[in-house]
């Protein structure tokens, strides 16, 4: 009974504040990752064609590609299973949840099939990206994840992403530009 209440509370709360939580994740040390992952896995960077003429789930991915976008695909038997993109410059600026500056860039989506998920293949995506992205001379990479999607926390942090911060955000009422604050977790002057 004592469970229902809270449910409740927390329902009706998340619909009156129309809250968020994310932790926010930072990688910026090529040597922090496991280079030699044996996967077998095939990655690459692939364009918004291969998203377009892939699969209805991945092909409704292609919006992320793009004008200073990169993505990232594992393909498996020729099929793209998963996709990683990173958003830079001012194509990442009308989205702005993290400020970036100059050769920095958020991984803005993670998507990996349904059939396909619960295989390892998000986390190898992720370590094969983050050095990828590092490699081509961006000097940090962010991405926010909801504060209570285990999964994908513990593949960042796998992968030796550092949590930096929690960010919440509020939209009363349904209030047009959310408030916005945040905690900074290394104990520094917060970005937001």
């Amino acid at each position: 009974m004592k469970s229902k209440i809270l449910s409740s509370i927390k329902h009706n709360l998340h619909k009156l504040l129309n809250y968020s939580i994310y932790v926010i994740y930072k990688f910026d040390d090529i040597n922090k990752t496991n280079s030699q992952s044996g996967s077998g896995y095939d990655f690459q960077i692939i364009s918004r064609d291969d998203l377009v003429n892939s699969t209805h789930d991945i092909s409704t991915q292609a919006w992320y590609s793009g004008e200073e976008a990169i993505v990232f695909a594992c393909i498996i038997d020729q099929k793209i299973v998963s996709i990683c993109a990173y958003w830079y410059g001012s194509r990442y600026k009308n989205r702005n949840f993290w400020p970036l500056k100059k050769y920095e860039a958020k991984l803005v989506q993670l998507f990996t099939l349904p059939e396909n998920r619960g295989q390892g293949i998000a986390s190898e995506l992720i370590r094969y990206s983050s050095e990828a992205m590092l490699e081509m001379r961006f000097t940090k990479l962010y991405s926010r994840v909801w504060h209570s999607n285990y999964p994908s926390r513990k593949a960042f942090e796998n992968n030796k992403w550092t949590a930096i911060a929690i960010v919440f955000e509020l939209k009363p009422f349904t209030k047009y530009r959310p408030l916005r604050f945040s905690v900074n977790l290394r104990g520094k002057k917060s970005r937001t």
